[in-house]
């Protein structure tokens, strides 16, 4: 009970007293102006607040979506439907695919002085995800292995349309594993300048054979990562593609016109989102101490090899997070079932409000990398000079000093703050307007959505707590 009493005590105490917030990817530690508590209960409240407001104005069932849209066409038609700009479009995404590949083969082993690392994690990684959110799937255009199988259709004059059936079982499982697999090496596979390059051709030859084996269209639009990814980024966007015609919409609204069409889709979107969260729970006090326990077990099972223990930690901590996430989020579907008595599913009521979820990812990823981006992100400018490492000074920048102060403690901890509740607000409205498709009334769809909110609640939650950890990877 001592022990217990302990815990409430450092619990509460953690909560009504200022406490520093490490300031992510400028290792500074930042005192917090106003107890922690009150962001916690300041975010739930606007989200209380934006629900209420969202279901009095909000209430009458639709079978649609409805939003207005502005054609942009005519006045972008000069440049972009071109098809020299396309094919212009298409030779840069090559090159840099090229380069990225050829400096990590033959450019210097550190992943400070070779371009591959900061353009593929930081630069194209993050850039480009906030970029699709901005402009829509310029993706599907540019996609490097799509080019390369173009190219190939035109040398052989054949469609790549599959030698075998697309399994419908499979879906986008092969997509999320690929995720699964990036995101460890990101985190625990200790990934070098040449390990990189080794995984873009490996994950080459999957696309090329993948392509060949079943279809371009399926490949493309079940099983490589980048395109799901983007696909589902996009769908975020204020520019919306439809019959060969642009309109601009509002943003986030294409993620209220459709529902998953299978589970392996959900699960996606909850990596998209836990991954992140897990990303930062792993700097976290709470995490360093379960993962000692951890390796302490299982580094006796495996002997005094302790690369291998802390990769075998890391994967369970990572497989782990969908899993609970996607439990949380089935317990309050379940609930949501339960007192609307609604005859669906709880997986069909599960894939219909999954695309709600999106922008909490897309937020915990800005609030998490984006100060990674405005810092890291500016090495970039001093390696294009001399991308391989060798001393070269091509565009005069090879002695680019970036400024890592660009931005302060305080505006970082506030930004973040703002940019978790305004994403979790967009998903409570996205989650009202889907409900307003499936049940027959304002009121019943109102009721629906207390699950929702209160698993908007935790997730905030958990998002600002992750944020606030005042640890740095030396701690």
């Amino acid at each position: 009970m001592k022990r217990v009493g302990a815990f409430i005590a450092v619990f509460i105490s953690l909560l009504i007293f200022p406490k520093p917030t490490f300031a992510h990817a400028f290792g500074q530690l930042y005192n917090l102006p106003v107890p922690f508590w009150l962001y916690l209960y300041g975010a739930a409240a606007a989200l209380i607040v934006s629900f209420l407001i969202i279901g009095y104005f909000f209430n009458q069932h639709k079978r649609e979506i409805n939003y207005p849209k502005l054609e942009i066409s005519q006045e972008i038609s000069g440049l972009m439907f071109k098809s020299w700009f396309i094919k212009g479009l298409k030779t840069i995404s090559l090159f840099f695919f090229f380069l990225t590949v050829l400096t990590g083969i033959w450019g210097i082993d550190d992943a400070y002085s070779n371009f591959n690392m900061t353009f593929f994690w930081i630069v194209f990684l993050l850039g480009f995800t906030y970029l699709t959110a901005l402009l829509g799937n310029l993706w599907s255009i540019i996609n490097p292995w799509r080019v390369l199988v173009e190219l190939g259709e035109k040398l052989t004059g054949q469609q790549t349309r599959g030698i075998f059936s697309y399994p419908r079982k499979l879906s986008y499982w092969p997509a999320l594993i690929i995720y699964f697999l990036l995101i460890w090496w990101e985190l625990a596979g200790g990934t070098t300048p040449a390990k990189l390059s080794l995984l873009i051709i490996q994950y080459t030859l999957i696309n090329l054979t993948g392509a060949i084996a079943f279809g371009k269209k399926n490949w493309f639009s079940y099983c490589e990562f980048f395109s799901v990814f983007f696909g589902l980024i996009a769908k975020v966007a204020p520019v919306e593609v439809d019959s060969g015609k642009i309109y601009l919409r509002p943003p986030f609204v294409g993620l209220a016109k459709d529902k998953t069409k299978h589970f392996s889709l959900l699960v996606f979107i909850l990596f998209m989102l836990s991954s992140t969260a897990f990303d930062g729970f792993s700097s976290t006090l709470p995490w360093l101490r379960l993962s000692y326990r951890l390796e302490t077990v299982i580094g006796s099972l495996l002997g005094e090899n302790s690369l291998l223990t802390f990769q075998v930690v890391k994967t369970l901590g990572l497989a782990a997070a969908p899993i609970i996430f996607l439990y949380i989020y089935l317990i309050l579907i379940a609930i949501a079932k339960v007192i609307t008595g609604t005859r669906q599913t709880i997986l069909e009521l599960a894939r219909e409000f999954a695309f709600s979820l999106i922008p909490i990812a897309l937020v915990y990823n800005i609030a998490h990398y984006y100060t990674l981006l405005l810092t890291e992100g500016q090495n970039i400018i001093r390696l294009v000079s001399d991308p391989f490492g060798f001393g070269w000074n091509l565009f005069k920048t090879a002695n680019f000093t970036p400024n890592i102060g660009i931005v302060g403690a305080n505006f970082v901890w506030h930004s973040q703050v703002l940019v978790i509740l305004l994403g979790h607000v967009v998903a409570v409205f996205l989650a009202h307007l889907v409900s307003l498709k499936i049940y027959p009334s304002g009121q019943k769809a109102l009721i629906s959505q207390f699950p929702m909110l209160a698993l908007m609640v935790i997730y905030t939650t958990l998002g600002l707590w992750i944020l606030s950890q005042p640890l740095t990877t030396g701690l």
